[in-house]
């Protein structure tokens, strides 16, 4: 990815005279502190520097999308330090935590001791604050905001975050900007880029200060919709001010732990809403949630009261959630006999009791196969090593504009795509009507995308690997099978390409595709095939709006020339 900075028009604010930057106040964005009983509770200091950036996107990108401009921007990093009121425990499960929502998070971490108030200082110098992208030109903006939200892991303790001003490396000056926020800003959107301390397996960075005056250590504020919520009011505050007028819309992304965030920003009731009761965000894009929490319960008297009545249900915004089918993991929290550990049954069942609740007017959850939690937003040609991912961000490319277009214009997305059948089974026939969401490298497959690759071993859970059809090779080991001082690991983990239950030779592609029913018995793989299975996967994908002309074009593009395994 090449990446230049200019410096025009002489020094700029935060830019010295000297070409250095040089962090300048700015607290006039800064939203109004609430009293809370008896104390102002709220953003306390700003600070910002600032440079425009021109960008030539990512290479693979560039070639799909056919760029071939470089857009100007503005960045802005923003140091924000302040006071957040509440919650965290002092024993059990999550104790690193300070949450503004204990009824959902502890529970249902398995949690069942007195969550106890308190307020948590956030610092600036450990990390807190964003960098904000927007068109250097102002009518090439859209007048909407993104605001993204990054899973967990940040931490100051743990090297993981830097103080607010270290993040601008002149080698990258956009950042390490992800390919779904480059779609973002490509479609004329500002974009936020959040950071908090979210850390939640190691000590946190922060004091809580309870309201007996006890201070509690080593708290994180990964799972607190006020601090980034706020965040999200500058961001607007800037844009009105440089641009001319507020966001016309605020869209959440969340990632991981962001995803699971942004269900709590519709969850928590009175969230979401500013001093004059309306909404400070329009939509989310939920990627992926954590774990698939946090669940859409929330007990009283030992009964379920979230959702319940219309009222309640108008304050949920409208919600695109994505599901990774392969990302095959277990918590190791202890859990209440209502919760289970896997991850995808979570977010199954949170679909279901959102429909159950009468919200699937507002919410659509779409599992794709073939991708672990990692959808190659940060990889070069989604290849690295032994890791190979496939290229999510071609149908972000649409989620995108389909969650704009169902806020903005009232346009249905399609009906939520499960392979389980509790979701799929809409006329309840025992027939799915509505599979789980297969791009072209699923529905014609040249090999299997598979978890734990071997470089990374039990890491590896999180991303894939790729075995292809070569009908010579044994099927490979996956990361589990690694040794360990001479000893096999007690579980061997080997990808079961043909789905025989054994460990054998890999398929050849006409093998493979026969098994499959993508070639009838007497018939032979070739080029012409592939490219009309290709056709047919894009054309299913293109029926409901899954995937763009230019993207459907450029796949159908890649399959006349693709390098294709012997037959």
């Amino acid at each position: 990815m090449t990446l230049l900075v200019s410096f025009q028009n002489g020094p700029l604010r935060g830019q010295g005279s000297n070409g250095d930057l040089t962090s300048i106040g700015c607290v006039e964005f800064m939203v109004a502190k609430k009293q809370i009983d008896g104390r102002r509770i709220g953003q306390e200091d700003c600070r910002m520097l600032e440079v425009p950036v021109t960008d030539e996107t990512w290479p693979e990108m560039t070639r799909a999308l056919r760029l071939d401009h470089a857009r100007k921007y503005r960045r802005v990093d923003m140091g924000i330090s302040g006071t957040i009121e509440g919650y965290t425990v002092k024993e059990g499960p999550r104790t690193v935590e300070f949450t503004s929502a204990p009824d959902f998070m502890f529970p249902q971490a398995g949690n069942f001791t007195q969550p106890l108030r308190g307020i948590v200082k956030y610092e600036s110098s450990k990390g807190s604050g964003m960098t904000l992208l927007y068109p250097e030109n102002a009518p090439a903006w859209n007048g909407k905001l993104y605001v993204t939200v990054h899973g967990g892991g940040g931490s100051f303790r743990e090297g993981t975050m830097k103080p607010w001003d270290q993040n601008f490396d002149p080698s990258e000056p956009m950042g390490k900007l992800s390919k779904f926020e480059k779609l973002m800003l490509e479609k004329g959107y500002a974009v936020a880029i959040t950071r908090r301390n979210a850390e939640f397996n190691s000590p946190g960075d922060y004091s809580v200060t309870l309201d007996d005056g006890t201070i509690l250590e080593n708290r994180n504020t990964g799972d607190h919709t006020d601090l980034i919520l706020g965040f999200a009011r500058v961001a607007q505050n800037l844009l009105k001010s440089r641009l001319g007028k507020k966001p016309l819309r605020t869209y959440w992304y969340g990632k991981s732990a962001g995803a699971r965030l942004g269900r709590l920003v519709n969850y928590e009731p009175g969230a979401n809403t500013d001093e004059n009761g309306k909404p400070i965000i329009d939509g989310i894009l939920a990627d992926d949630p954590g774990a698939g929490l946090w669940r859409p319960v929330l007990f009283r008297d030992g009964k379920d009261i979230l959702f319940r009545t219309e009222k309640d249900r108008e304050r949920f915004v409208k919600t695109v959630e994505i599901t990774h089918q392969l990302y095959i993991n277990e918590r190791n929290d202890p859990v209440p006999e209502s919760e289970t550990t896997n991850f995808i049954i979570n977010k199954w069942k949170a679909a279901k009791l959102l429909r159950e609740k009468g919200l699937e007017n507002k919410y659509r959850m779409y599992e794709v196969r073939g991708i672990s939690h990692s959808g190659g937003e940060y990889l070069p040609d989604q290849e690295q090593g032994d890791v190979e991912i496939l290229p999510l961000w071609r149908l972000m490319d649409t989620w995108i504009d389909m969650l704009d277009q169902w806020v903005e214009k009232g346009v249905e997305p399609p009906s939520t795509k499960s392979d389980w059948l509790e979701l799929g089974d809409v006329d309840r026939n025992g027939i799915n009507e509505n599979e789980a969401l297969s791009s072209p490298e699923v529905a014609c497959p040249l090999g299997v995308y598979y978890p734990y690759p071997p470089s990374l071993g039990t890491r590896g859970v999180g991303t894939t690997g790729f075995a292809g059809f070569d009908g010579k090779s044994l099927e490979p080991l996956d990361g589990r099978s690694v040794r360990g001082k001479g000893e096999w690991y007690e579980h061997i983990g080997f990808v079961d390409m043909n789905l025989n239950g054994f460990r054998d030779y890999r398929e050849s592609v006409t093998q493979a595709w026969r098994r499959l029913g993508l070639l009838k018995a007497n018939e032979t793989f070739s080029r012409d095939k592939y490219a009309d299975c290709v056709k047919a996967a894009v054309s299913r994908l293109r029926k409901e709006h899954f995937l763009t002309e230019k993207l459907a074009n450029f796949y159908i593009e890649e399959a006349a020339k693709a390098a294709l395994p012997e037959r």
